[in-house]
């Protein structure tokens, strides 16, 4: 750094140093305490020459003999720490050299920890859900704090740098001035002494929580004492922010470990070990930030006694699960091969990165899903059959009612068969099959018979009715199916996958969680829906090709009397520039979750995508389009007048094979794969599952599995998937019916 004079770096390594000792003390790593401060005689940092100043560092080094080892912080990179290394002989250098782990995220990692620590220890839960956190400084660690508090489903992540560009971060509010900005608990991770007496006191009520990464947060012991007073609950940073120096206890331990091990683990522990500290901390003090203080030798360790290092193996094998199957997402294919396989006897680990199963960024997320037997395919019709009878049970097991009836109608223009079908199509189908319908040859017919839509009036359309179809409630059945599952399946929540290793010579798969946790199966089951290629990435095995669709959909206020005219109804129209011609309507009971002064609301939305289709998550837009939006807004005005304004909308990302047919097969001789639902999956929800769960049991699957295989030329695009597996494993129980694309 640069510094007005000598003895302002010496008086700032004597603070560092001193702060160093602490963080050292309070986790026995093996060390004592030091900072090397360089005083630059250049206030532009960028003019230094940096090779030059690591020789002079790595003199500095060398004076000690091996009592003083150093690593990377504030102002230096790689490049330096590869200076270094070379001046010092290999000596002297703690730097996660040759190693995957990220110093800067081993931090952030001592500050969540720290975060659910206390929270827990004041509150009696982990959950975030009800608080608003404020990172001050969004640097590598203060980024990826920000970023973790929102997958772990914080309130509200308000961010603030000196550089606006640097506190954009997905899913958090930028603010201009964090200490004018409300919220709960207060993270720094940026410059030292940043709160000083004056913020201190005037920072906005209903704060609780100050937690951060920031090295001497507080200006003086009378800020820190404002804060005190004000029922601030602190954590210091020799907790909060020690995971470097943890990092640095493994690699002094065991460097091969270091270098070798999967970096979310090393995370997973820094994690659990700072968020132990804190609740122990709180404990002491009684949840009293007054006593923090003086209650902090309680937590101190000996310096005698084995370095915290030395822990991380045992850590790790604690930290492993063992099970039959591991499933990768907690969406409608997860909840129901856990359900299956339950019922078989056969154990799973449900990882689910969401903060609930069916969350709300995944498409199995929401009030309502239709279930029809009307398809323009018979093999989807009669597939439906065998998985009403599956839903039935799933019911009586569960006690919960899942399906409501309220019938389908169909209707609209010949527009040739779609996605979904088409009016004529399962006109033909229903009568073929001998299922009970009702048709319509014209749009006078249909508003007679519905006269809320009297707008088909006098317009070329026909329509079919299947009286006995209706809509399944979706998150509910998603929680129905894991709850039916019992103590057979494991649902682990906030569990993202960071790596799938199905190669081994042990022939086990080993999923390792963002949050460190191992689990050890011998059959792993992909389900994750728009995800899957990147789980598939990380397996080292061959991507599908796969669209992601973004699909927008609303909610609309509608006076009760006439609600309860409002028919179940899926609109067919020819394709126009954006609009692409396929409308839908849910009744007011499927819309119960919305609760609003008692009003009743329908649920319309659209089954064409938003844009262009995706290939992977990372541009998906929540948001939608307002153009889309616009485009369903007209489509009520015309469709269904007696409707009121648009209360809400939503947009999920829908993942599409190109010829509307899932995916359900082995991918690797332990690995099984669902994806591609194209929209029409979740009617079929535990019969799903039972075709999962047959393809690791080798039990006779309910439906043929052929036209689902990821080895049709739809699905293989450029990549090659190993012909050694098939879906064929999976023997089929029933003949093979044509299937209409």
């Amino acid at each position: 750094l640069h510094y007005a004079s000598p003895r302002d770096a010496i008086e700032d390594a004597v603070r560092l140093a001193k702060g160093m000792t602490r963080k050292h003390d309070m986790f026995r790593t093996g060390f004592s305490g030091a900072k090397v401060v360089v005083k630059a005689d250049h206030p532009d940092l960028s003019a230094v020459e940096r090779k030059q100043l690591m020789e002079d560092v790595a003199e500095a080094l060398h004076a000690f003999e091996g009592g003083l080892y150093t690593g990377c912080d504030l102002n230096t990179g790689d490049g330096d720490m590869d200076h270094l290394v070379e001046a010092t002989g290999e000596k002297f250098v703690l730097a996660g050299r040759n190693s995957r782990v990220d110093t800067n995220v081993a931090t952030a990692s001592s500050v969540i920890g720290s975060v659910l620590g206390v929270v827990e220890a004041m509150e009696g839960t982990r959950d975030l859900s009800s608080l608003t956190f404020t990172v001050q400084g969004c640097g590598k660690v203060g980024s990826t704090v920000a970023k973790e508090l929102v997958r772990l489903g914080a309130k509200k992540v308000q961010t603030c740098d000196l550089f606006a560009a640097a506190a954009e971060i997905q899913g958090c509010d930028r603010i201009d001035d964090w200490t004018s900005t409300p919220c709960d608990f207060l993270v720094p991770c940026a410059n030292s002494l940043a709160i000083t007496e004056e913020v201190a006191t005037n920072f906005p009520e209903g704060i609780r929580y100050c937690v951060g990464a920031t090295n001497s947060p507080f200006a003086n012991d009378k800020a820190k004492e404002i804060f005190d007073k004000r029922g601030i609950m602190h954590i210091p940073e020799s907790i909060s922010s020690a995971g470097a120096i943890l990092a640095d206890s493994v690699e002094w331990y065991d460097i091969d470990l270091y270098q070798t091990v999967e970096p979310s683990l090393l995370y997973g522990w820094i994690r659990n070990i700072s968020a132990a500290k804190a609740s122990d901390l709180a404990d002491h003090a009684e949840q009293k930030p007054h006593k923090v203080d003086s209650r902090l030798r309680n937590v101190v360790p000996s310096r005698e006694g084995v370095p915290v290092g030395s822990d991380f193996p045992d850590w790790i094998d604690d930290n492993t699960i063992h099970t039959d199957t591991v499933i990768v997402g907690g969406g409608l294919a997860g909840t129901a091969t856990a359900f299956s396989l339950s019922q078989k006897g056969v154990t799973s680990v449900l990882l689910e990165k969401g903060s609930s199963l069916a969350p709300p960024t995944a498409s199995s997320n929401g009030d309502s899903r239709m279930y029809r037997k009307m398809y323009s395919s018979e093999f989807f019709s009669k597939m439906q059959a065998k998985a009403l009878d599956r839903w039935e049970e799933l019911e009586k097991l569960t006690g919960e009612k899942l399906l409501q009836e309220n019938g389908l109608l169909f209707y609209g223009e010949d527009t040739g068969e779609t996605v979904e079908g088409s009016v004529e199509g399962a006109r033909q189908v229903m009568e073929k099959l001998n299922l009970p319908h009702r048709y319509y040859a014209t749009g006078d017919e249909i508003a007679d018979a519905y006269p809320v839509l009297e707008g088909c009036r006098g317009k070329p359309y026909s329509g079919v009715c299947e009286d006995t179809a209706g809509h399944i409630r979706a998150s509910k059945a998603c929680n129905a199916m894991a709850k039916a599952a019992g103590g057979n399946c494991q649902v682990k929540l906030n569990s993202k996958i960071i790596a799938l290793d199905a190669n081994r010579d042990d022939g086990k798969v080993v999923a390792i969680t963002e949050n460190g946790e191992t689990i050890k199966a011998n059959n792993a089951v992909i389900s994750c829906g728009p995800w899957t290629n990147a789980v598939l990435n990380a397996a080292n095995l061959p991507e599908l090709n796969l669209d992601i669709w973004q699909v927008q959909w609303a909610h609309y206020e509608v006076d009760s009397d006439v609600a309860a005219s409002i028919p179940q109804a899926f609109h067919f129209r020819k394709e126009n520039d954006i609009d692409g011609g396929l409308y839908y309507v849910f009744p007011s009971s499927a819309t119960e979750s919305i609760q609003n002064g008692g009003k009743s609301y329908v649920k319309v939305g659209v089954d064409f995508p938003t844009g262009g289709p995706l290939k992977n998550m990372e541009s998906f837009n929540y948001k939608g389009s307002q153009k889309v939006l616009e485009l369903i807004d007209e489509w009520v005005k015309e469709h269904l007048p007696a409707v009121g304004k648009r209360f809400d909308s939503y947009c999920h990302p829908y993942t599409m094979t190109t010829d509307s047919y899932f995916v359900m097969d082995k991918v690797a001789e332990n690995v099984a794969v669902f994806s591609g639902g194209s929209g029409r999956a979740f009617k079929f929800g535990p019969l799903l599952g039972d075709c999962m769960a047959s393809l690791l049991t080798g039990d006779d699957a309910p439906v043929d599995l052929t036209n689902f295989s990821a080895k049709r030329p739809e699905i293989v695009g450029q990549t090659k998937i190993s012909q050694s597996t098939t879906a064929n494993s999976a023997r089929s129980s029933c003949e093979q019916q044509e299937v209409i694309a």
